[in-house]
């Protein structure tokens, strides 16, 4: 459908009229728009969305009246009092807007960046005057296991550890350092027992981590800050945050196997249903094998840290079981519990009360192979007929415990 001038004109009216005041401005800003009008062509070929028309006449800002002047916060100035001639004064921003706003009626485009259009249901939208060309966003939380596993490079899709097949956990019924070399007692000259040790194998095979975009040619173009280097550094974080949560809760198969799907860690049994005691800290540090404590720390999430606050080492002991500290904002902040390092672990691990909310583990024994780091492609010719930007991105890794029993958790379960 046609969209003529004159339905322009009736649509600026309309905007004005809705526009209430004691000093009656609204006509003589109606005045001013409408001898832009008077500028524009006979006919308006192009159709425009009444919506998006309306969204740009009631965005020119007016700040104050001050006697028979209205200033704006452009700049200029209108005079009440004269009605045939308002204008005082009129700002190069606010001419620039007029001009701009006659130029986009004609053809849809605008001359300068004070106009920008958005498929929106409010129709179009005036850029901020303050902009800033930046992308808010926070920091996702560094990586936790990627800094602390042991990391095998793959140089093909498959990889294999020949592994002793050793029990370090005390507690258990299969307890044996050795891997089933058994000695005994003979007499001199006697048959001397056979032995040998028991060997398994770790395997690993790449899992493909991908994802895919596609981004309009118009973004692209527009955009005041660089799209592609920002997605490519939103991409990448978001590709290695979850990686890593697979690390922890991947169910194998198809991606990582985590130390929490593990069948073979060291799990313990809580205290009191739905939180985190100061008994379970200590059951848990107990269970860990001696071997493993040097390299332990502990996975935990805000809720867990909350529920350990205040607990003491024992009903007679001033001593805290969890110690924080936050020296400075260079050190930032950091927690200990029993002496080893805490470290928040929020949307990796499960909710308070759910087995995983606390790990105790050494993460030298979690092995991940890298096989093709994070990597992203762009093509122009995917989408070429939407006129889209195709963008892929995609990784290839395994993880899993070398040895589970490296790991402590504490289950849903009471003991």
């Amino acid at each position: 459908m046609k969209f003529t001038k004159e339905d322009l004109a009736a649509l600026i009216k309309e905007q004005i009229a809705s526009v209430t005041t004691t000093d009656e401005f609204g006509e003589h800003i109606k005045t001013v728009l409408q001898s832009m009008i008077k500028e524009l062509k006979e006919d308006i070929q192009r159709p425009i969305p009444q919506e998006q028309v309306k969204g740009l006449v009631g965005s020119l800002p007016f700040a104050k009246i001050d006697g028979n002047y209205l200033s704006t916060e452009k700049g200029s100035i209108i005079n009440l009092a004269n009605k045939s001639n308002p204008w005082v004064k009129v700002s190069q921003e606010l001419a620039d807007w007029v001009t701009d706003f006659a130029k986009f009626i004609k053809t849809g485009q605008a001359t300068t960046k004070l106009l920008s259009t958005a498929d929106d249901t409010a129709g179009g939208f005036l850029v901020p005057e303050d902009f800033r060309a930046l992308m808010i966003m926070y920091d996702a939380e560094p990586t936790l296991v990627w800094q602390r596993a042991t990391i095998w490079p793959m140089s093909g899709p498959k990889v294999s550890f020949p592994k002793l097949m050793q029990n370090p956990d005390v507690n258990d019924a299969g307890f044996d350092h050795f891997a089933g070399v058994t000695f005994g007692w003979v007499e001199e000259g006697g048959t001397k027992p056979a032995t040998e040790p028991n060997f398994g194998l770790v395997e690993m095979i790449v899992h493909e981590l991908a994802g895919y975009s596609e981004l309009t040619n118009t973004l692209l173009d527009d955009s005041v800050v660089n799209i592609m280097n920002y997605l490519t550094r939103i991409f990448r974080a978001a590709w290695y945050w979850i990686t890593d949560a697979s690390f922890l809760t991947g169910t194998g198969g198809k991606q990582p196997l985590g130390i929490l799907t593990d069948p073979g860690i060291i799990t313990v049994g809580r205290e009191t249903t739905s939180t985190i005691s100061v008994s379970d800290v200590f059951e848990m540090d107990a269970a860990l094998p001696a071997m493993f404590d040097p390299g332990a720390v502990w996975f935990y999430n805000k809720k867990g840290r909350s529920a350990l606050r205040g607990q003491t080492v024992s009903d007679s002991s001033k001593e805290l079981v969890l110690r924080e500290n936050y020296s400075d904002i260079t050190n930032g902040y950091s927690a200990t519990l029993l002496g080893r390092p805490a470290i928040l672990a929020d949307g990796k691990i499960p909710s308070l009360g759910s087995t995983g909310d606390l790990i105790l583990a050494d993460w030298r024994w979690y092995y991940i192979g890298f096989r093709q780091d994070f990597s992203m492609d762009a093509s122009i010719h995917a989408a070429f007929r939407q006129n889209r930007t195709a963008v892929r991105c995609s990784g290839r890794v395994d993880g899993q415990a070398a040895v589970s029993q490296a790991f402590v958790a504490l289950t849903a379960a009471t003991r």
